[in-house]
């Protein structure tokens, strides 16, 4: 297969959602991270990221649904793709429960105006991408706080891997280098939790 990369959505938002455990009915949304670039010109863009935790007890539908309103409208939404779910599938048939459509699902139900692109990424891929910018990943053992903490870089690492594997050199260079000065100003800032 002949892979050409493409130019940069004009609006594109990249989403990270961390989990008490891996993706489920079982499985509560613990915090979200929404990292949005909006290309301004050929050569400039806008970012912006909104970041938030969620106690046990808050329901998924309203967390999808803080989701669904704040992407931009028909913005292009990558987000991690999730492993096959079978095992659970099994599970939850052979109790005789629904299976849960996935979060990427229920956005799609509520907002047809967006592209979602499902990314399948490797763990090198992403540790490469952060190691490049200098941007701390929690690692594969770290606590929900932790992964929580940093999933607004999480989101950040992912658009950085999709510009830099699926994105034209110009887009590349001019959107990396945009980034590289926003985020030297956004270091400074501290962490709201």
């Amino acid at each position: 297969m002949n892979f050409s990369p493409r130019h940069h959505p004009q609006v594109l938002t990249a989403l990270e959602i961390v989990r008490d455990r891996p993706a489920s009915y079982r499985s509560t949304i613990r915090s979200i991270a929404m990292f949005t670039v909006t290309k301004c010109n050929e050569y400039g863009a806008r970012f912006a990221i909104e970041h938030y935790a969620f106690d046990r007890e808050t329901k998924r539908s309203d967390i999808i649904g803080g989701i669904t309103r704040s992407i931009p409208d028909n913005a292009t939404l990558i987000a991690k793709a999730q492993p096959s779910q079978m095992r659970e599938w099994r599970m939850a048939m052979h109790a005789g429960m629904p299976f849960a459509p996935s979060d990427l699902q229920l956005i799609r139900r509520q907002r047809s105006d967006l592209v979602i692109m499902p990314l399948e990424c490797r763990e090198a891929a992403l540790d490469e991408t952060s190691a490049f910018y200098a941007i701390q990943r929690a690692g594969p053992g770290s606590s929900i706080r932790a992964k929580a903490r940093r999933a607004a870089d999480e989101a950040q690492v992912l658009w950085l891997t999709f510009l830099a594997t699926c994105c034209r050199e110009n887009d590349q260079t001019s959107l990396g280098s945009a980034y590289q000065a926003w985020r030297a100003i956004e270091n400074a800032r501290p962490l709201p939790f």
